[in-house]
């Protein structure tokens, strides 16, 4: 079984994960991993961070299925599943400090970003030309999903330039994000495989998750969501501090 340490560690990552997840849609893994790496490998973090959505998505999906457009969503998909093979071998060959400063440096770069942007400008692409990009955007996806499980992490601010409907952006968001983590988990069990201690992680992580989404769910309904998602996102910054701190000891 965890440590005290790792078992508190856990249920913090998939409380805060949860939370997010159940306001947005997507972001359990970019907020459950900047709490998860501060004291677990990243081998370790990735198969939470994509297995416990994946289960969240499954709770959730069938409340959004009316706002997925598949044609929005196949081009990110295709991204992704050039991507996140890559994204694997990477974490399967460097060092785990250096991708943990890879990821405090998205993380810092990411959160910065949206804290102190004015609005985002809206891009009126040609179809092919938009169709191309969002492959871009989910390929980069892809990458970040095989290293860390975050994989729409960026393509959620591409998402947001795309001019779709609020509706439409979280169809596209879940269903992507549900598809690239099936898919990271899919090729990180055949080509690193998982632990036992994975299994007895999720025995933790996925109660309190499920538990958490609903009462994101409900805070949504109850607080504003643009101040929420502001504290969230200074979290999300203070960890990637803390994680660019701890990886350059």
């Amino acid at each position: 079984m965890p440590s005290s340490l790792e078992l508190w560690v856990l249920v913090a990552g998939s409380a805060v994960g949860a939370l997010v997840f159940g306001i947005s849609g997507f972001a359990f893994s970019l907020s459950a991993s900047v709490i998860w790496l501060q004291w677990l490998p990243p081998a370790e973090v990735v198969p939470l961070a994509v297995i416990c959505p994946i289960v969240l998505n499954l709770v959730t999906l069938p409340r959004i299925w009316r706002d997925i457009d598949l044609g929005k969503v196949w081009p990110f998909a295709a991204g992704a599943t050039a991507g996140a093979p890559l994204g694997v071998l990477l974490l399967a060959r460097f060092d785990p400090s250096v991708l943990r400063l890879a990821i405090g440096v998205a993380l810092v770069g990411y959160s910065a970003f949206v804290l102190c942007r004015p609005a985002l400008p809206t891009l009126d692409l040609p179809v092919r030309v938009g169709r191309v990009a969002d492959g871009a955007a989910g390929l980069v996806g892809g990458v970040f999903g095989g290293i860390a499980g975050l994989s729409v992490v960026l393509p959620s601010l591409w998402i947001g330039m795309r001019g779709f409907a609020k509706a439409q952006q979280r169809g596209v968001l879940q269903s992507f994000g549900f598809y690239s983590q099936a898919l990271t988990l899919v090729l990180y069990a055949g080509m690193i495989g998982f632990s036992g201690r994975t299994g007895r992680a999720l025995l933790v992580c996925l109660p309190v998750a499920i538990v958490g989404s609903l009462a994101g769910m409900a805070i949504f309904a109850r607080l504003s969501r643009e101040a929420f998602r502001r504290a969230i996102l200074a979290i999300v910054l203070c960890g990637g501090i803390a994680l660019l701190a701890r990886g350059l000891r």
